[in-house]
């Protein structure tokens, strides 16, 4: 495959996956794989593509792959981690995304996302801290973010222990005044 075909599949499966539609940019992204199986990138652009399309389990297939050819590319690790936080699996979720703040420490969403993580692991000291690392590399983010896990996740959890919820919704309150 040329280097330009390549690009061009990679660039409508990108586009595919923006407009949410996962169905198509699985299938494109799936044609791409079998025609550049050793690329990271092909692997990854086909793990977003599962992932929009709630596809977990071969999302994460997708991302492990890529990440078994290009082990230190943090946008690898940063979507595994949405991935795995999306299988519960907090701890694992919790290492990727360290791995993104340890090298891209300007990264809002990853470190609002590991806060998450340690949030929910109860070790709130550790997400506090990453609430507010986060919080001061780009606020709008990351209240966003917060106000999204609060409502879809936190909120409706029976399961989260009320320190959980309690942390978050402290963070908000506080954070949305200021």
């Amino acid at each position: 495959m040329t280097d330009e075909l390549e690009d061009q599949m990679i660039a409508k499966t990108e586009e595919l996956t923006e407009e949410k539609k996962g169905d198509a940019a699985v299938a494109e992204a799936t044609e791409l794989a079998q025609l550049d199986p050793q690329d990271a990138i092909v692997w990854f652009v086909k793990g977003k593509a599962h992932y929009v399309d709630n596809q977990f389990d071969d999302a994460l297939s997708c991302f492990s792959k890529a990440a078994e050819i290009d082990r230190e590319n943090p946008q690898i690790w940063h979507m595994m981690g949405y991935a795995l936080i999306s299988h519960n699996r907090f701890s694992e979720a919790e290492q990727s995304l360290d791995y993104v703040k340890a090298t891209q420490p300007t990264n809002a969403e990853a470190v609002c996302a590991l806060g998450i993580c340690q949030a929910i692991q109860n070790k709130p000291q550790d997400a506090r801290q990453n609430f507010e690392t986060a919080i001061a590399l780009d606020k709008q983010v990351s209240l966003a973010m917060l106000e999204h896990f609060h409502d879809k996740f936190f909120g409706l959890s029976k399961e989260t222990q009320s320190r959980t919820k309690a942390l978050i919704e402290r963070v908000l309150e506080t954070k949305k005044l200021v």
